[in-house]
């Protein structure tokens, strides 16, 4: 006899697959236009999929109990505009889940205004859209430094390793070559939210941070 098929329960929840800008941000504890970054990153897709926001739902505020994480707070991926940085031939600003590690690195690791001796002590550097980690580097030195043409202060580039990063469907590859002490904390970066306040796109978690 094959296996029986069971009815479903008359009072078990309709499971909506698609889901609605609200009902998105709703779920993940965003703003709309916090779901609109998502989307134009790539991380989520249109129609909204009830099982990708469900991967992202969830996640612990990531705390620091010790020493300082750099966070950068980018936006969905935008064409470069060469005339800011007549150095640089890089395409793309922001980030998309079909970047290239070459590309996820060229748009996260510069121009940045900064302290680069905190960047470099810190060591990691998480990138995230609308609080959702999308990348995390470990910080190798800084590279570079520029003056915009149309500003004074200084911004900088640098090097780095990528440890983690997100794909088409919300997933998530780590790097093979990730030190093994930096294993750990770049899966726990990697399935966190990360909230930090600051003037400019890198901002610091530190230990006295209300999460």
């Amino acid at each position: 006899m094959p296996l029986p098929t069971f009815a479903v329960p008359a009072n078990a929840p309709a499971r909506t697959a698609i889901l609605n800008r609200t009902q998105a941000a709703a779920r993940l504890g965003l703003n709309g236009p916090g779901v609109d970054k998502l989307v134009r990153a790539g991380v989520l897709g249109l129609p909204i999929r009830a099982d990708d926001v469900e991967r992202l739902m969830g996640r612990d505020r990531l705390q620091v109990t010790a020493g300082e994480l750099t966070v950068l707070r980018t936006d969905a991926r935008a064409e470069a505009d060469p005339t800011k940085y007549p150095v640089d031939n890089r395409k793309w600003v922001g980030f998309h889940v079909q970047h290239t590690d070459d590309e996820l690195a060229e748009s996260s690791l510069r121009w940045w205004r900064c302290d680069p001796e905190r960047v470099v002590d810190n060591e990691l550097l998480a990138v995230t859209v609308a609080t959702f980690p999308v990348a995390v580097y470990r910080i190798l030195g800084k590279a570079d430094t520029i003056v915009r043409p149309d500003e004074t202060t200084p911004r900088h580039a640098f090097t780095g390793q990528l440890l983690g990063r997100i794909y088409p469907g919300v997933s998530t590859t780590f790097s093979q070559k990730t030190p093994g002490h930096l294993r750990s904390m770049a899966e726990q970066i990697m399935n966190s939210v990360i909230s930090v306040v600051s003037g400019g796109p890198i901002g610091y978690l530190e230990p006295d941070m209300q999460q």
